[in-house]
Order: C-alpha cells, then structure tokens, then sequence
C-alpha cells in the first residue's frame, strides 16, 4: 500500500469516529417526543423542584437568554446569595408548558426572571432594591 492510501483510510476512520462521537453527544441531550420532532430535555431534579419550589434557598425561573435574568444572576453571584435558577427554555412540550404554568401563579405575566423569595416574597424583573431589601438585609446575611 502505498502512503496516499494510507492516509486516506485513516482520514476516513478519524471522519467516522468523529460523526459518531457528535451523534452519541446529540442522542444524549435531544430525545424524540411522539411526534417525530426532537425534544430537548432540561434536568428532571430542577423541574421538579420547579414544579414544587420548597427550599430555604431562593428560587428564580429564567430564560437563557433574557438579559434581565443574566444581569440578576450577576447581582446575586456578586453578592454571594445560595439562589437556584430553572431555565423554562432548557424544556419543552408538557414540561414547558407546566412549569410555565406554575411561574403564572406567582406572576400572572409570566415575565422573566421571576424569583421566589424564601418567606414567600416573589420579586419579577431586575429589581435592585428590591433583591437587597429580600435577600440581604431581612435575612441579616446573604441569603
């Protein structure tokens, strides 16, 4: 055999390694509902939680990409606050639509972020004020 075979073939099985490695990572977060279409899975533990949000940490339901929701989670990592964040749009089908659902009773718009207080105080959007009053200042401590 001479080399350009050679290289062609192991050319050919690095290609083959590689498309099956990318469709074991693809297989592994996207699974198919019943109707044929792909279904993205977020983490069952958080929509659980999601679904029944008792926790002595606070909550907050988000949007991966809503500006409002990164800029109060920086506010809350800067701060040091122990929070817990849903990303709805890490769901779909049911899931979605239930934990959608469960974000109404607490904010009948349905905006985002919503973020569950322990006491039971909701705070909705980027609120400052309001983050520090709930989470810093009542609790005497970082929450």
């Amino acid at each position: 055999m001479n080399s350009t075979v050679i290289v062609t073939i192991v050319v050919v099985i690095i290609a083959v390694v590689a498309v099956l490695l990318i469709k074991k990572k693809t297989s592994s977060t996207l699974d198919k509902d019943n109707s044929g279409h792909e279904e993205h899975q977020g983490d069952q533990e958080l929509y659980a939680l999601g679904m029944n949000p008792v926790s002595p940490k606070p909550i907050m339901y988000a949007l991966t990409t809503c500006q409002h929701c990164k800029n109060t989670r920086k506010f809350l990592d800067e701060n040091n606050v122990d929070y817990i964040v849903i990303y709805l749009d890490e769901y779909s089908g049911s899931q979605r639509s239930d934990l959608m659902e469960k974000v109404r009773t607490y904010n009948p718009r349905g905006t985002f972020p919503t973020i569950l207080v322990p006491g039971g105080k909701v705070i909705v959007g980027f609120r400052k004020q309001l983050m520090q009053e709930a989470l810093l200042h009542d609790a005497g401590t970082t929450a």
